[in-house]
């Protein structure tokens, strides 16, 4: 885990990561998340800092948004990021005095009123006012001092008129691609950090009115943070962590955790001498003793990268790779995510690169597939690498001759347990690796005519479709299941069109629903085929849009998501469409897709971005994870898949306590059976339609009011009648 930046209460430790705080209470040993999802503002986090004199924690983000976290209430303080200010506005360090926070800020200095909850001041304290990037302040009793980008700025703490420029003095200037990123005051000394983004090590300096004296123990550092901590000062370093004492002597030095080496962003020193290190890789560090360390981090991923997402048997995997819009791979090193057991496992692989697409084996949940953009397919089996398949095993192909690059564009079991793999740039495009483990290959580049292959769906007819990126629609084929002869294939290469001619070639996802209808996402919204059996016999063969009246007298109709580029679609149990874009968020539409139920973007909801790159659903749970450019969040659906027989129907919570409000489930229904509940005597007070297997009830009767104490009767019905189920349910009102 990723962490930036630490901060001490009397109890409490608070780290940041980029996308959320967790707090470590330090007698307890417990975790506490704070995200967007627990009620912060933002993501981004610049930074942090706790004032123990108004015990609470501000939480500023790079887009200058602020949040003050005190006694479990969240206030948000949004007029920087509202203001209008030309350039940069960031935030880069905090600094608390009295009931001020002075703010370090790529445009200059702004002091927030905390216990106000207002702005009182900006600060422009550059040549003649101008805007000039401050990284760092500190504060000696007497003075306020500013690491900037043009030096180190002083002014009197007092002095009345700190908004004017000229009260501020340039006392150690800055020049030749030098800047000073870092400053703190410790025992009456003020001491520097000067960095360069040509020379890959810092200068410590320690400066006064007219000196600047050198302060350097190993110079083969960049540095990160300064930190005064009682009589300790702490240098926080991409290899090491050093603390001085107060007198500025060399007492311990940090560059190994015995299970890996430090990237310390920031670190402190509590009363009883407990360092506490972020670190870049991993999570929050606490040492014990002199020998030992402890990694502290949430249960979560290990980046926030979620290319592609996929779920089977309430486990869902993720990768962390991706391409760009010109489908070339963005080198990032293989990451796999495993979530069971509402436990997150990260896998690092930094052998291969770009991991895209990611597939659990049906047969086996330990054994899943990975696709990746340049490095073939690795199979994991109890999260250890079991098979990799290259060109030297497999009929995969490389796109460089002699090389085994193989970029992977999608991965999918047929019903008899063959994979299907689209081989990207290469003669023979489709590959199949069957149940008893041959590989075939097929020969369809010359019909395809695109130099690159996406991902593939398997309908419910064994006909295999496959987007073809970058306009070039999309191909389909049927091998008849004769493997060495393709003689006998079906295929068809086409544009995807409406019932009007146009059209939308621009295909970024693709879906069979429950009907069979085949749902295709493009950069015009999403497109319909209700009869996709007949892809190889129709000469004009169409797809819908799905058109929305207006209702306003007009008799017009406008396109449902007609504007928007649809990156994902996945079908729910109830047959509902969740739909991801590439700017607008997350759509989930009705069965027909000409409702929306549900519209969630960072504005209305805890999503961390609008821009949706996967989402995959847990049909057990009905949780829905949505993978964003800026993480990975998930949403506890009404909908899950419906049973084949009532078996194993499931009433939670039963009994109902007094003191619970929240939703009653019944679940493991049949799909979209009928639910009634009556009380013992009959009278119905409630009814239903599950949606999928689950249907959802809030405890009230036909009038709105909270049922009575007593047993319930819940009576499941599927349409015709032939198959039923009662149960039973406690209420305790």
């Amino acid at each position: 885990m990723h962490t930036k930046k630490v901060a001490l209460s009397e109890s409490n430790i608070f780290c940041a990561t980029k996308q959320s705080v967790f707090k470590y209470n330090i007698s307890g040993n417990n975790l506490e998340k704070l995200s967007r999802v627990e009620g912060l503002s933002d993501i981004g986090i610049s930074s942090i800092n706790f004032s123990n004199e108004l015990n609470l924690l501000l939480i500023a983000y790079e887009n200058s948004n602020l949040d003050i976290v005190q006694d479990n209430n969240i206030i948000n303080l949004s007029d920087i990021k509202r203001k209008q200010i030309p350039g940069l506005k960031t935030i880069n360090n905090i600094l608390f005095s009295n009931e001020f926070a002075y703010l370090s800020c790529s445009f200059g200095i702004v002091v927030v009123n905390i216990e106000k909850h207002e702005i009182k001041d900006t600060y422009y304290i550059g040549n003649e006012g101008a805007r000039i990037n401050v990284f760092d302040m500190a504060f000696d009793g007497v003075y306020l001092y500013a690491a900037t980008e043009q030096g180190i700025f002083r002014a009197p703490y007092n002095e009345p008129n700190l908004f004017f420029y000229a009260t501020w003095k340039n006392i150690a200037k800055s020049g030749n691609g030098n800047i000073y990123n870092q400053i703190a005051s410790f025992r009456n000394k003020i001491i520097v950090n000067q960095t360069n983004e040509n020379i890959t090590t810092d200068s410590i300096f320690i400066i006064t009115d007219t000196t600047r004296q050198l302060f350097n123990f190993k110079p083969d550092f960049k540095n990160y943070s300064f930190r005064s901590c009682q009589d300790y000062f702490v240098i926080s370093s991409n290899k090491i962590v050093r603390i001085f004492d107060k007198d500025l002597i060399l007492t311990r030095e940090i560059d190994n955790y015995g299970y890996g080496y430090p990237f310390a962003m920031d670190a402190l020193i509590d009363v009883t001498g407990t360092i506490w290190i972020a670190d870049g890789n991993s999570g929050l560090v606490k040492t014990r003793g002199q020998d030992y360390f402890d990694g502290i981090y949430p249960n979560g991923p290990y980046t926030t990268n979620a290319f592609d997402l996929t779920s089977e048997n309430s486990i869902v995997c993720a990768v962390g790779g991706g391409i760009n819009s010109s489908w070339s791979g963005i080198y990032k090193n293989g990451e796999i995510f495993i979530f069971q057991n509402e436990q997150w496992q990260s896998i690092l692989n930094y052998s291969v690169h770009d991991a895209v697409n990611v597939l659990i084996d049906p047969a086996n949940s330990t054994r899943f597939y990975v696709g990746t953009w340049g490095n073939g397919i690795l199979v994991y089996e109890n999260s250890e690498i079991a098979e990799h398949f290259s060109p030297s095993n497999s009929s995969l192909e490389s796109m460089i001759p002699g090389e085994p690059y193989v970029r992977i564009g999608g991965m999918k079991f047929d019903k008899n347990h063959n994979l299907w793999v689209t081989n990207s740039g290469v003669n023979n495009p489709v590959s199949v690796k069957t149940n008893n483990g041959d590989w075939f290959n097929f020969p369809y580049s010359n019909f395809i005519n695109s130099p690159l292959q996406g991902n593939i769906l398997i309908t419910q007819y064994e006909h295999k479709w496959i987007v073809l990126p970058k306009g070039n629609g999309l191909f389909a084929f049927d091998e008849k299941g004769t493997y060495e002869n393709t003689n006998d294939d079906n295929w068809r290469k086409f544009s995807v069109k409406d019932t009007e001619g146009e059209s939308f070639n621009n295909v970024f996802s693709i879906v069979e629903d429950l009907d069979g209808n085949i749902w295709v996402g493009t950069d015009q919204g999403p497109l319909v085929y209700y009869s996709p059996e007949n892809v190889f016999s129709e000469n004009s063969f169409v797809a819908q849009r799905i058109k929305i009246p207006r209702n306003d007298g007009s008799g017009l109709a406008d396109y449902m998501l007609g504007t928007e580029t649809i990156t994902a679609i996945k079908v729910d149990g109830a047959n509902r469409k969740w739909i991801g874009t590439e700017n607008a968020g997350v759509f989930l539409l009705s069965e027909d897709g000409t409702q929306q139920i549900y519209s969630f973007n960072s504005n209305n909801s805890p999503l961390f971005s609008d821009r949706i790159s996967s989402i995959t659903l847990d049909h057990n749970t009905g949780e829905v994870f949505f993978g964003t450019d800026k993480g990975l969040i998930s949403f506890r659906s009404t909908s899950t898949s419906g049973s084949n027989d009532f078996n194993e129907v499931y009433v939670f919570p039963n009994p109902v306590r007094e003191d619970y409000n929240g939703a009653i489930t019944i679940s493991r229904l049949i799909s979209n059976v009928n639910v009634k509940i009556t009380d013992i005597a009959g009278n119905l007070v409630f009814e239903t339609t599950a949606l999928g297997g689950q249907a959802i009830w809030d405890g009230t009767n036909l009038t709105g009011d909270r049922v009575q104490t007593g047993v319930y009767l819940v009576f499941c019905s599927n349409e015709d009648g032939t198959k039923t189920h009662v149960t039973k349910l406690l209420f305790i009102h």
